[in-house]
């Protein structure tokens, strides 16, 4: 029985871990794609 919760314990550990990961990543990509969108904003009004 203990074996059980365990196994369950270190898999709900490591899906969470997974998500962070993932949810990291994407916030990454997300931040790098605005400043893209504003550096290209900044260049495009100084013209």
């Amino acid at each position: 029985m203990v074996r059980i919760f365990f196994w369950l314990a270190i898999v709900v550990t490591l899906v969470f871990f997974i998500l962070a990961m993932a949810f990291a990543v994407l916030q990454w990509i997300i931040y790098f794609r605005i400043e893209q969108t504003t550096l290209n904003t900044d260049r495009n009004e100084k013209r």
